[in-house]
C-alpha cells in the first residue's frame, strides 16, 4: 500500500500507434541508481539535463544533511540510523524526480496516461 502510494504504476498510451509502456517499480529502481541515464534512455535529452541538475541538488543536500547529523549525534546509534535514512531518502528521491520527469515529457510528447 504505502510503495504503491510513494512510487505509483504508470501506463502511457500511443493512440496512433497502439504502442503502450509501463513505468513501474523497477523502472524506479534503475532511476534511483542512474538518475539521469534513465531519463536519457526514454530519448528525453532537455530532461535529462534537468534530471542532472536534480541529482546534484539532492547529492548536495543528502551530504548536507550528513554533515548536520554527524555534527550533532557523532558516532550514536540514533545518528547512524538517521545517516542511513538520509542516504536511502536521497537515493529514492533521485528515483522519484526521475521517473517524474519521464512521465511530463511522455505526456509532452503525446502520450496518453493509461489505466
Amino acid at each position: 500500500m504505502i510503495v504503491e502510494a510513494l512510487f505509483p504504476t504508470y501506463r502511457f498510451d500511443k493512440a496512433e500507434t497502439d504502442d503502450f509502456m509501463v513505468i513501474d517499480q523497477w523502472s524506479y529502481a534503475w532511476a534511483a541508481f542512474s538518475g539521469p541515464l534513465f531519463v536519457l534512455s526514454k530519448r528525453l535529452y532537455f530532461l535529462a539535463f534537468v534530471a542532472m541538475i536534480a541529482m546534484i541538488a539532492i547529492a548536495g543536500g543528502v551530504i548536507f544533511g550528513l554533515t548536520i547529523i554527524v555534527y550533532l549525534f557523532s558516532a550514536s546509534l540514533e545518528g547512524m540510523l538517521l545517516m542511513l535514512i538520509t542516504v536511502v531518502g536521497g537515493i529514492a528521491l533521485n528515483g522519484i524526480v526521475a521517473v517524474r520527469l519521464v512521465r511530463y515529457g511522455y505526456l509532452q510528447r503525446g502520450w496518453r496516461l493509461g489505466y
